[in-house]
């Protein structure tokens, strides 16, 4: 009993002692690969942006459950995002939202500082029109805000999923 108790105390050890950290050269090229793949994806306009918090402009942050996203595939937008906040006016039943599938009217992108850029949307939904403005990190980490005229804005975060 003993001797098993010390045989699996030793193999545990030299199994967390197999976990080699990362260089510094390995993190710089993991950097570079990231923001290449960044680069691609934004040129191609052909991204998603996975959401996992969410602001709205009234009350307090809160964390999202998986599978809210935002999507942008040449000229069309797939919109999958909650709303919480006031909406001014809205079709009987609450409308459709931040879940829909619209082309995009406008799309302007530039480069704000190193390693980060603003990209504007415009689309119409039918219901409303709405801007969505994202500031994208070479690292893929995302911000949005979500620009309507018949409700409050709101923003989200999120990571853009990469190797797709």
């Amino acid at each position: 009993m003993m001797r098993n108790l010390y045989v699996m105390a030793l193999v545990a050890t030299l199994l967390a002692a197999c976990g080699t950290p990362r260089t510094a050269a390995e993190k710089a090229v993991l950097r570079q690969r990231t923001a290449q793949q960044m680069e691609q994806a934004l040129a191609e306009r052909h991204y998603t942006i996975a959401v996992d918090y969410m602001q709205p402009a009234v009350g307090p942050t809160r964390r999202l459950d998986y599978g809210y996203s935002l999507t942008v595939k040449g000229d069309t937008l797939n919109s999958y995002l909650p709303y919480f906040g006031r909406a001014y006016s809205v079709p009987y039943g609450g409308g459709k939202g931040l879940n829909f599938v619209a082309p995009i009217v406008g799309y302007a992108e530039r480069q704000m500082k190193p390693g980060l850029r603003e990209i504007v949307i415009e689309t119409d939904n039918k219901e409303d029109q709405l801007q969505y403005v994202l500031s994208v990190f070479e690292n893929g980490s995302t911000s949005i805000m979500v620009y309507a005229r018949q409700r409050e804005r709101i923003g989200f975060t999120g990571n853009m999923e990469l190797d797709k």
